[in-house]
């Protein structure tokens, strides 16, 4: 692992640390003054995690790029988690159409980083031409973003909360298993469609 990775790794870990602030602060998180021990704990787990995907991708050298893109839809994910819950905390809309609109701005702030963290970080991508390959990434995003806001909005709008989950907790639950889904699709497509050599 180089020192360039080793850095990034410890700044995504801090940002990624900053980040669940506001998701902590909406979920109403009972040990939020624990939240200083993220700000330490999490950049070594990050650095931790890269290092040791590194040791593995010597084998399977797609590990080690699947592990910084890891670490990137981590930061992005959060990114947009932390954008949606400070939000939905202070409008105190947790379901329905106004989630979905409020989504487009958690799905735009965490896209551009996205690209950029993407572009020159997990891919290396070497393209001069970022107008084109920004518009092929956007599509690929957005394709994704409709399947994230479909989940989101189908969830906790259609669905009852299960075990009595409070509103707070059945929205993050939905947006999780959207983002899951999202991360995937985006994989594929960044490999294969946007930063492909």
């Amino acid at each position: 692992m180089s020192k360039k990775d080793l850095a990034i790794s410890l700044i995504i870990g801090e940002l990624v640390a900053w980040l669940l602030w506001p998701v902590w602060l909406n979920l109403g998180f009972p040990y939020y003054e624990w939240r200083w021990l993220a700000l330490i704990i999490l950049p070594i787990l990050a650095s931790i995690g890269l290092y040791l995907a590194n040791l593995i991708g010597r084998f399977i050298p797609v590990i080690g790029q699947f592990a910084k893109f890891g670490l990137v839809g981590v930061l992005n994910t959060l990114l947009d988690f932390g954008i949606l819950n400070f939000i939905s905390y202070f409008t105190k809309i947790y379901a329905g159409s106004w989630l979905a609109f409020f989504n487009i701005f958690a799905f735009l702030g965490a896209n551009i980083n996205s690209y950029f963290w993407n572009k020159y970080w997990t891919f290396g991508s070497k393209e001069k031409k970022m107008a084109g390959e920004f518009i092929k990434f956007l599509f690929v995003s957005l394709i994704g973003f409709i399947i994230n806001s479909l989940i989101l909005w189908s969830v906790t709008t259609l669905i009852h909360p299960l075990w009595n989950f409070t509103p707070q907790v059945w929205e993050n639950i939905a947006k999780l298993l959207a983002t899951v889904v999202y991360m995937i699709w985006n994989f594929g497509g960044y490999k294969l469609f946007v930063f492909k050599r």
